[in-house]
């Protein structure tokens, strides 16, 4: 068979493309078997699969509470029993009675099952049914239409109110029931044309539904309680004519019927196979199931704000009383390692990440101790390889770590009139250079004697490695945004072939399992010669690509290459976000997938605590995907990979498993854009790594046009992690930049780091750390 026509064929298979976050069906026809009322058995691996993949199901019906019961009797105890479903795995589940009158759904916060439940219309609907069973009894006796048809009722056992009424045709004469039908309509016309009347075939027999509900507008009431965007709900029946009882529903470019049609080349489409063939039945459901494109959406584009609020709020207060219990292990095995009090915050310093020293303990170590000298290398009286701030010595210099912070200048972009940051040729050259010289100086003091189990020396070996990973990370990014930065790639660090990319990829990850000893276990003894090893291959491969920059033709910009700072920069943030996921995998190992450039680190760090792993990449969008602002005016569910030239594979394996890795959420759009590129390449995606959430302090920016807020019910399920806060400022209300707060400031962190760079008395005139000396002056005044 071949399709109808090429209008059809390229509606439909536009239809398939779209991305669908949720899935409703029709019961009787779609999910049942044939000439029953029972649920097919081949159906309830699709429900299981949906439900795996966090994906909400909407089930509409005409059934009122007995057939309801009913469908609980055939799903859940299979599904419990079969694949070992608990209570919250059947939160996603929203019933639909009555065609849409009353909607039944579980209270998460109650840890009961379909315990609410609630109309979707107006009282007076519900009364002028009432009103028209009375006028509908006078009719059947006047026109002796009872020795054609019956009439039953479904009523709400609460209230015992009348939801729906069904004429039970008694003849197969397919004429007669059409001519009932339409006496039908008449009286409902010249009666409430609010009042719905539909048609359908059950067990060969005509059923003729008046009732007060349409499925299309239930099943936008049921998008925006879930949150989903408008649309973006997959519908599946099996009456689609005109007349038939699912209609409605599939009467739209989002429908798919599984039996009768509309016979529209737009909407309410037949479902074929890649053969040209028209599927029917439970066949057709499953066929439909596998190949459209449902995804959990995590990025909400049209929320409503006040109740997103509260609702957040709640989970926000949730996270912080549990963080206490999450982190507990990890500070008390890092105050004995480092004979401390105050866990991760006394060692990592909570605003930069920087390895910290308090300026008391520093004093106290001898100043002829060859990392004492190596940190404490100054030049015109400033400290070049780290920074003090009000309390601490931080392990991350002006010169090094910090480099571009300092030295890059803001300027006017002459395309587009505003201010931007430049970091220039000469930047790259000195921030090479600067290195190059620091390691050499790292690796001349461990010549020396140091005594490892020293708490001071194990903070600055912490340090030396910390600048390193750093360095590591940079050059990494690097490489993906000079060789790709028109292309989207997914490559595989794993399976590189022999390259400067793959050398870093395997240092990084020799440098993250030292951290991670260092930090986790309490009997681990640093061996000096495998640091200067580390220093030695990092020396090394960075004198390589320093004479590959010299050789290449130069840039007028290279912010974009080379980051100058990167928001979730805490090593040990990071180290127990994915710890502590891992240790809730019961041993399976996944292939994990990081989102350049925040999530980077993240799968090196996943794969340091699994080294039998054998899949570690990073996706990396094109310029026109992950530039901030043009990222936000893509519609999410009709975003497709292969509109924006599709995806550059490196060893990327589509039938394995993936985790996504990212440093933080706050719109969620990144994540979500993921999740559509490996559903585009018909990838699986099991769950999502973030370590930072948004803390309700910024819910103005997600709601901003254009933007989304995060879905906070996948917390904890879908997306794991989110151990710490992300470190934005509460963004008031005022003129001037819409990520910023009044104070022109949107990441705090930031802001302290270029405070204690200020202090440094280290930066060049126009760069962002001067920018602060307008401010010093205004208030010396």
């Amino acid at each position: 068979m071949t399709y109808p026509n090429e209008e059809l064929k390229e509606n439909y298979l536009k239809a398939l493309k779209q991305k669908y976050n949720a899935v409703c069906f029709d019961i009787d026809g779609t999910l049942t078997k044939p000439n029953s009322r029972h649920i097919d058995e081949k159906a309830l691996s699709i429900i299981a699969d949906l439900i795996k993949k966090q994906i909400p199901i909407v089930f509409i019906t005409g059934r009122g509470e007995t057939g309801f019961d009913d469908l609980l009797y055939d799903i859940i105890p299979p599904l419990v029993l079969k694949y070992g479903f608990t209570t919250e795995d059947f939160y996603k589940i929203y019933v639909l009675l009555n065609d849409g009158t009353r909607l039944i759904k579980s209270s998460k916060e109650e840890n009961k099952l379909f315990d609410q439940k609630s109309y979707l219309v107006p009282k007076y609907c519900i009364d002028s049914l009432k009103k028209f069973n009375i006028k509908l009894l006078e009719s059947f006796e006047e026109m002796n239409l009872s020795e054609y048809c019956d009439i039953s009722y479904s009523v709400n056992s609460e209230d015992g109110n009348i939801l729906n009424m069904r004429l039970n045709c008694k003849t197969t004469d397919s004429k007669l029931n059409k001519r009932i039908f339409e006496i039908i309509e008449k009286l409902i016309s010249s009666f409430d044309k609010e009042l719905v009347v539909t048609r359908g075939v059950y067990e060969g027999k005509t059923k003729i539904q008046i009732g007060v509900a349409k499925k299309d507008i239930a099943i936008k009431r049921v998008e925006e309680l879930i949150g989903i965007p408008a649309n973006s709900m997959l519908r599946i029946g099996d009456c689609g004519d005109e007349n038939g009882n699912d209609y409605t529903m599939l009467n739209c470019p989002q429908g798919f019927s599984v039996k009768d049609s509309s016979n529209s080349d737009e909407c309410c489409f037949p479902v074929i196979d890649e053969n040209g063939n028209i599927l029917t039945g439970i066949d057709a459901t499953i066929y439909l199931s596998k190949k459209a494109k449902i995804i959990p959406t995590i990025c909400l584009e049209k929320a409503d704000e006040e109740t997103y609020r509260k609702e957040y709020a709640k989970i926000e207060y949730q996270i912080n009383r549990g963080r206490i219990n999450q982190l507990r292990k990890f500070n008390e095995t890092i105050d004995q390692i480092f004979d401390s009090y105050g866990g991760i915050d006394k060692i990592f310093d909570p605003n930069s990440g920087s390895i910290m020293l308090p300026m008391y303990e520093w004093e106290l170590i001898n100043d002829d101790n060859p990392l004492k000298q190596l940190w404490n290398t100054k030049k015109d009286d400033n400290l070049t390889y780290a920074l003090l701030d009000n309390k601490n010595i931080l392990l991350r210099g002006s010169t090094t770590y910090y480099y571009f912070l300092a030295n890059r200048i803001s300027r006017e972009n002459k395309e587009n009139g505003k201010n931007e940051d430049y970091t220039t040729r000469e930047n790259i050259e000195n921030w090479y250079m600067n290195y190059i010289e620091f390691l050499i100086k790292a690796k001349k003091s461990l010549d020396k004697y140091i005594d490892f189990n020293d708490v001071s020396n194990k903070k600055m070996i912490l340090g030396l490695l910390d600048n390193i990973r750093n360095l590591l990370l940079v050059n990494i990014n690097e490489i993906l945004q000079d060789s790709f930065l028109e292309d989207n790639v997914i490559i595989n660090l794993e399976k590189i072939e022999d390259s400067i990319l793959k050398e870093l990829y395997e240092l990084l990850l020799e440098t993250h399992k030292v951290m991670i000893n260092i930090c986790s276990k309490t009997d681990y003894e640093i061996n000096c010669s495998e640091i200067k090893t580390i220093i030695g291959k990092t020396t090394k491969i960075l004198k390589e690509k320093f004479n590959y920059f010299l050789e290449e033709i130069p840039k007028e910009n290279y912010s974009k290459d080379y980051r100058a700072y990167r928001e979730i920069d805490n090593f040990a943030e990071n180290y127990i976000t994915v710890s502590l996921v891992d240790k809730k995998r019961d041993n399976q190992i996944y292939a994990m997938c990081g989102l350049s450039y925040g999530g980077i680190e993240i799968p090196i760090i996943y794969k340091a605590l699994n080294p039998i792993i054998d899949d570690i990449l990073i996706l990396k969008f094109s310029k026109a995907i992950s530039d901030y602002r043009s990222k936000h005016k893509i519609e999410v569910r009709n975003f497709d990979i292969s509109d924006y030239g599709g995806v550059i594979k490196i060893g990327f394996n589509q039938n394995e498993s993936y985790i996504l890795a990212d440093d933080n959420l706050l719109t969620a759009k990144t994540m979500q854009l993921a999740l559509n590129t490996f559903r585009d390449l018909d990838a699986s995606v099991q769950s999502a790594i973030v370590v930072r959430y948004p803390s309700i302090n910024r819910i103005s920016q997600m709601f901003l046009d254009g933007h989304g807020a995060v879905d906070y019910n996948y917390f904890f399920d879908f997306i794991q992690g989110l151990c710490f806060p992300t470190p934005y400022s509460y963004r008031d209300k005022h003129d001037g930049e819409i990520y910023q707060d009044s104070l022109g400031v949107f990441d705090t962190n930031r802001r302290e780091i270029i405070k204690a760079l200020f202090k440094n008395h280290d930066y060049v005139e126009g760069s962002e750390v001067s920018e602060l000396k307008v401010y010093s002056k205004s208030k010396k005044k």
